[in-house]
């Protein structure tokens, strides 16, 4: 069997809440499957600017220059072979955390294959379920734009009302939605099968070369050394 690595991440400012469970419950599914090494991170304790639109990291070709936790996370996503991403819904679409550390991503999307096919299950969580196939669009999104491959997703209750107030069945919040909490699984599942499979193709050399590869304007990557910014556009060298 094919052994991967997950990475999960939950991106909530609220710790040890429902979407720190929700996120974990999945990656103990995935590592309850075999040969599957997990890791998990909550954007709760982070510290995630949103880009300043500065353009320092297009001028240079190098990942974004603000300090904080960022660099941490991706180096976590760029050592992993699928993602778990957890967000909460607010006001009927994707709460702002997980934009935030998107937002970072420019030189990933525009200079590099290498958040490429890493396979992406989406999961969110909120009150009667309201909004929530919106926030799975947005994830998907998000995960589209840096060429990775969302291939499942879930949402789950966690209050029947705004506040918060729980029905008196959801004792722990979102794991006692059964029904949801049985999608979340699935994700989970479908993750691992299709990351196995991309890492297989890898491996086995069939996936195209680097020459080949495409950003998802349709540009063709290349070494900055056959490039030449001008006016605020990196073009190709005469």
């Amino acid at each position: 069997m094919v052994a991967i690595k997950l990475l999960g991440i939950s991106a909530t400012p609220i710790k040890g809440g429902n979407c720190d469970a929700l996120v974990q419950e999945a990656l103990k599914t995935a590592q309850g499957l075999g040969d599957v090494d997990t890791e998990f991170v909550t954007l709760a304790d982070k510290e995630v600017a949103m880009c300043r639109h500065c353009q320092w990291c297009i001028q240079n070709r190098a990942p974004c220059k603000i300090e904080d936790d960022y660099h941490s996370i991706v180096n976590q996503i760029l050592g992993s072979d699928g993602l778990i991403l957890g967000a909460p819904t607010w006001s009927m679409t994707l709460s702002p955390p997980l934009l935030n550390l998107w937002s970072r991503f420019r030189y990933f999307n525009f200079f590099t294959a290498d958040l490429r096919n890493k396979v992406v299950g989406a999961l969110t969580l909120g009150w009667f379920g309201f909004g929530m196939d919106k926030a799975l669009d947005v994830i998907e999104t998000l995960a589209g734009i840096s060429m990775m491959l969302p291939v499942a997703r879930a949402g789950a209750v966690v209050s029947t009302a705004a506040f918060g107030q729980r029905a008196a069945y959801m004792e722990h919040g979102v794991l006692d939605d059964t029904l949801g909490m049985a999608r979340v699984r699935a994700v989970a599942e479908r993750v691992v099968e299709v990351a196995r499979m991309i890492k297989y193709a890898k491996e086995a050399g069939i996936m195209p070369p680097p020459d080949q590869l495409v950003t998802l304007t349709g540009a063709h990557l290349k070494p900055a050394g056959k490039k030449v910014f001008i006016d605020g556009v990196w073009r190709d060298k005469e």
